[in-house]
């Protein structure tokens, strides 16, 4: 059984000029322990994709499923880390770790344990009562990162989350969320990551989802069989970003979706 399944989603958006198509025809799956990543164009709908597989949006076609149970509203097994932090300014980095769990109307005493478990995970510690304010942006997106984790979400959702850092906090946070997920006494089970750095992609992820211009639509799914730590100045790593580039270059929005087959994997659904 599929951790998530994608199931020909079209996604369109009403505007005073017309509807505005996003998406066409997205189909794939999530497994448990995948590292998944989207890439593709800008705006060719992976934020939105991510929006719809949590449930905060719903396509308008197609069907997502969570452990085989169509996602109608916002599933409470995965969490979102965006690229803005998204952090609560009036709330020290305690309050908004506990934020997610007093939703789920934990009791207090579990909220503080699971708290203080998270903020060390994500080495927060120390920095309890600090508001975002006084946090640099690593710092305030691994309180985004902790404040998603401390819900054990079955899956992680993650939206460009190191595009505004600089080079060196985003590659010491990207170590860490690896780190993190290969952890089999720490939530997630699995990651879904969107990312326009194709480099980025294929360091973290085990399979690449390639989707072409708006509309987008698979144009293939890559699958990263490469050891860690993975060496950005290898051929084999060189030669799979050369191939996801092209991919995203030469895929039009009107191209068909090429067979996934192509790429090592069988089709989603």
């Amino acid at each position: 059984m599929a951790l998530i399944r994608v199931e020909h989603v079209d996604k369109s958006f009403a505007t005073r000029h017309g509807s505005i198509a996003i998406m066409r025809d997205v189909s794939f799956e999530v497994q448990d322990a995948d590292f998944v990543a989207i890439v593709g164009p800008s705006g060719c709908g992976k934020s939105t994709l991510l929006r719809l597989i949590q449930g905060l949006d719903h396509p308008t076609s197609g069907a997502i499923y969570f452990r085989d149970k169509k996602v109608e509203t916002v599933c409470p097994e995965m969490a979102m880390v965006f690229q803005s932090f998204a952090l609560y300014p009036w709330l020290t980095v305690a309050g908004n770790v506990a934020f997610g769990l007093e939703a789920l109307g934990w009791d207090k005493e579990r909220i503080n344990a699971q708290v203080e478990r998270y903020i060390s995970v994500t080495g927060l510690e120390g920095f309890h009562d600090a508001y975002p304010r006084e946090l640099s942006g690593g710092m305030r997106q691994r309180v985004g990162l902790a404040r998603a984790l401390a819900v054990e979400p079955a899956v992680l959702l993650m939206d460009e989350p190191f595009s505004a850092l600089d080079p060196l906090t985003a590659e010491s946070l990207r170590e860490e969320v690896l780190q993190l997920w290969r952890d089999p006494q720490l939530p997630p089970d699995a990651v879904l990551l969107v990312s326009h750095n194709i480099e980025e992609a294929i360091q973290l992820a085990d399979r690449v989802i390639v989707l072409s211009r708006r509309p987008g639509q698979v144009l293939a799914q890559v699958l990263v069989d490469l050891p860690r730590p993975r060496d950005r100045k290898s051929t084999a790593f060189y030669d799979l970003t050369d191939r996801v580039y092209s991919l995203i270059t030469e895929g039009g929005s009107s191209a068909p979706a090429r067979n996934p087959l192509s790429e090592g994997i069988p089709p989603a659904g």
